[in-house]
């Protein structure tokens, strides 16, 4: 697939395009051409489209313009390696969903230096495995530009070299249908959580096992909103308290411990909305 050198397309769509396949040419293929404007491309479920694409670590044929500012890839099986988006170093947003195959084969660390916008779910423990990548790969010193994660893998994610690596910017951090099922942190892993001392926003969406929130919470001083939704398994909020900073609580919960905890938070911070 090949478009014309003048082309103005800035934001493109596949979505469920069964049989749709890219192939490689002589001068590149895919969704190529030098003098690409596309921006913004979006594939959703199309189940064969880079069947026929080879995807070696040593491959220098990319299937995507470097013209890419944001990319979004949900359930598309034939996406097996991160070298297919080697060339992408101008991403700001990036999200890579269901893609079960997806391994970090291939992945150019410098893909992560102007991102903004990182969101991974459902394809296994590739979040982890990207940042640990650009964390050991990227020279001495680099800073993040990361400002909001979404991601499913709560162990993989809270360790103390990625949450330096995202403590600059990182201002909003969702966790969400945790693929670990984990009932609660470990003490390494609230470490490594206090380490993100610019986080405003924090989610668990849909933790199934979670069962109880990260008990240092209390020590996240910027943190403004919490935001929990169908973690049916807590039962109690943190022993600490939560930080004096937060303005915003949202839970949805059956819990009547919950509740009544909840209530007596709201009448030690009238300044605190609670949902």
């Amino acid at each position: 697939m090949q478009f014309p050198s003048s082309t103005s397309l800035q934001k493109l769509t596949f979505s469920r395009c069964k049989g749709l396949v890219l192939v490689p040419v002589e001068n590149g293929g895919g969704i190529q051409e030098d003098k690409s404007l596309l921006q913004s491309l979006t594939i959703v479920s199309c189940g064969e489209l880079f069947c026929r694409w080879p995807m070696g670590e040593s491959e220098t044929i990319c299937p995507f313009p470097a013209s890419l500012r944001e990319l979004d890839v949900c359930e598309e099986p034939s996406m097996k390696s991160m070298a297919l988006l080697s060339n992408l170093t101008s991403l700001t947003t990036l999200s890579l969903k269901h893609c079960c195959n997806l391994t970090v084969d291939g992945f150019n660390p410098l893909v992560a230096v102007n991102l903004m916008e990182l969101e991974v779910r459902m394809c296994n423990t590739l979040a982890a495995d990207m940042l640990s990548k650009v964390a050991k790969l990227l020279p001495a010193g680099y800073i993040s530009r990361l400002e909001k994660l979404t991601v499913d893998d709560i162990c993989g994610l809270l360790v103390a070299p990625i949450c330096n690596l995202l403590a600059p910017a990182l201002h909003t951090l969702i966790f969400e249908k945790d693929n670990e099922r984990m009932e609660g942190l470990t003490e390494e892993q609230e470490k490594a959580l206090q380490l993100l001392a610019s986080l405003h926003n924090l989610g668990f969406w849909w933790c199934d096992g979670l069962q109880s929130l990260p008990q240092g919470l209390h020590r996240l001083s910027s943190l403004k909103e919490l935001r929990v939704f169908g973690c049916e398994e807590i039962r109690s909020m943190p022993k600490e308290g939560l930080p004096v900073s937060l303005r915003e609580l949202q839970m949805n919960c059956r819990c009547a411990e919950i509740k009544e905890q909840i209530e007596k938070i709201k009448r030690a911070n009238p300044d605190l909305f609670v949902h």
